[in-house]
């Protein structure tokens, strides 16, 4: 499936297919990469706002993994049905909401 190593500071993503997740740094500026689903959709480089979310999401532990409306269900939903899936916010009124409404579901990130 693979991932995406990010550079929250460049606002650049990088697909990596199925390579392992091992310690990077950004070419551009020397900051370590993040990793994210491979689902994610990096916004435009230009988007300031957008990426100001996805650094806000990444920092309360939410690396665009996926979640669930109700996690009891999480192991039971067919693995190719999206329907218990929760969207992602775009903004940051709702990415604030999100947190606190999925802090259950964040992952616990490395310091």
């Amino acid at each position: 499936m693979g991932h995406k190593a990010v550079c929250l500071n460049c606002r650049k993503a990088f697909s990596l297919g199925s390579t392992s997740l091992k310690e990077q740094t950004c070419t551009e500026c020397g900051n370590a990469l993040v990793y994210f689903n491979h689902k994610f959709r990096p916004p435009r480089r230009a988007n300031l706002k957008a990426w100001k979310v996805v650094s806000f999401l990444y920092d309360h532990g939410f690396t665009y993994q996926h979640l669930y409306k109700d996690i009891s269900h999480s192991t039971k939903v067919d693995r190719n049905s999206s329907s218990n899936y929760i969207e992602y916010p775009v903004s940051m009124e709702e990415a604030k909401e999100f947190v606190e409404k999925n802090s259950n579901q964040a992952r616990k990130l490395k310091e």
